[in-house]
């Protein structure tokens, strides 16, 4: 699982005379952004593991949503044990 975004970009390099550069095609690169607490971060990620990340960031935001899903749960519960005096 991941938090983030996974991005495409397209960036010059340093030879000169770069005919992709010259082309204005520019290297493409795939890197991952993110935060860990609050520092941002970016992340090379190779193309070959694009897959595995697109998976985990997917799978990361699922895991979000059922955690936000079981907080109304948990207090819609709360709410209903101080309704019938339980609480």
């Amino acid at each position: 699982m991941a938090i983030g975004s996974l991005s495409l970009r397209k960036s010059p390099c340093v030879r000169e005379h770069c005919q992709a550069c010259l082309r204005n095609e520019g290297h493409k690169s795939y890197v991952l952004y993110g935060k860990t607490g609050n520092k941002r971060f970016s992340l090379y990620v190779p193309t070959r593991l694009v897959p595995e990340v697109q998976t985990a960031l997917r799978n990361g935001k699922r895991l979000q949503e059922l955690i936000s899903e079981a907080g109304v749960s948990y207090v819609n519960g709360l709410k209903q044990r101080k309704v019938e005096g339980t609480v």
